[in-house]
């Protein structure tokens, strides 16, 4: 779904003939791809290279909502070589894409951010007319996959309001 997405981004791109934007998505897209291939089979990453990776992923979606999608990232550098397990902020980013409406006149913002040694992803709630199927399996999988990894729980705070999703750091091993 993500793929075929990507492509019709990078079609309206070319169609419009902007150049300069189409070899940037291409770019970013190139190295989604390639971070995903890369530690897909990883178990851990630094909380850097996620957080670089989040900001790649993020401008492929903000091509397709352009000026109506935020990401607000405020990364503690302290916690750049705190570890997570990989791949954790794909998922998240993608729920909060697609269960949220995103217009113009109600521009959406994802935070990402650090409280103390937690990684805390953040969005008020804007939810769709007609809402996304959903399972629950990603969030679910994700839970399983970190306290399996980590031996720790996240803690998923859904209101009617905001969602809320607080990730413990592994501090890296001397």
């Amino acid at each position: 779904h993500f793929f075929f997405n990507s492509l019709n981004s990078l079609s309206m791109l070319v169609r419009e003939q902007d150049e300069d934007k189409a070899l940037a998505y291409i770019d970013q897209l190139s190295y989604t791809f390639r971070y995903i291939i890369q530690n897909g089979q990883n178990t851990l990453s630094s909380l850097e290279d996620e957080i670089e990776f989040a900001r790649a992923y993020g401008e492929l979606f903000k091509v397709r909502y352009a000026d109506k999608l935020f990401f607000d990232i405020d990364i503690d550098s302290e916690y750049n070589n705190w570890t997570l397990p990989s791949l954790t902020l794909q998922p998240l980013i993608s729920n909060a894409v697609k269960h949220n409406t995103i217009t113009r006149k109600q521009p959406f913002h994802v935070s990402i951010r650090t409280e103390g040694s937690t990684l805390v992803v953040y969005n008020l709630k804007t939810p769709k007319i007609e809402p996304e199927p959903s399972t629950g399996i990603g969030l679910k999988n994700l839970s399983s996959r970190w306290l399996l990894i980590t031996g720790q729980d996240i803690e998923i705070i859904d209101t009617e309001k905001d969602f809320t999703v607080r990730l413990p750091l592994q501090k890296p091993e001397a």
